[in-house]
């Protein structure tokens, strides 16, 4: 059976109930010769039932991973997932976005590595870079950032003061780093 957005957004309207927000689908037109229309399906959910709509996804079809990231509102840091499905159909693939926000005075968000191990590195990131924990995340080494960052510090939330304390720790130089150690007398 061929499913399009809106089949989509019906399984997850029935599996969320209540904790689906608010939906959008998307339509573009693409194609060079033949023009044909792609869907996108972009839904806001309660925090609380995103490992429920991801499982619901899975049920549907394994999906790809297209990216996670997440942007700072002020009081809270809104998550953006965003998956494909039916990838490897010509024109039957759907791709499918799921945004929650959470609360700057509880960020912690369920893993989804038990799922699909490849979410691991965006987790990382954000982690380091908005300070969202991942709960059951295994692997919490920095990833884009020096192991002796500091503690607290989030390059990519609005609320950061000391920003030129960052820029100075980023941009250190090998020697300085080496010299705090006491390796190699700073070389």
């Amino acid at each position: 059976m061929k499913m399009d957005a809106n089949d989509i957004l019906k399984i997850l309207q029935d599996a969320l109930k209540d904790d689906l927000l608010e939906y959008h689908i998307k339509e573009f037109k693409m194609g060079p010769k033949v023009q044909k229309m792609y869907r996108e399906l972009w839904i806001k959910i309660q925090r609380d039932s995103f490992r429920k709509a991801v499982e619901t996804l899975f049920n549907v079809d394994y999906p790809h991973l297209h990216f996670i990231t997440g942007e700072d509102r002020g009081d809270t840091i809104e998550m953006i997932y965003s998956f494909g499905l039916f990838m490897g159909n010509p024109w039957g693939e759907v791709s499918v976005t799921l945004k929650f926000d959470v609360p700057k005075n509880d960020l912690v968000v369920p893993t989804i590595t038990d799922l699909m191990i490849g979410a691991e590195t965006n987790e990382r990131e954000i982690r380091e870079m908005l300070g969202v924990e991942f709960e059951s995340l295994k692997n919490k080494r920095h990833l884009f950032l020096p192991d002796d960052w500091p503690e607290g510090k989030y390059p990519w939330r609005r609320d950061e003061h000391g920003v030129e304390d960052m820029v100075k720790h980023t941009h250190k130089s090998i020697t300085e780093i080496r010299a705090k150690r006491g390796e190699n007398n700073g070389r």
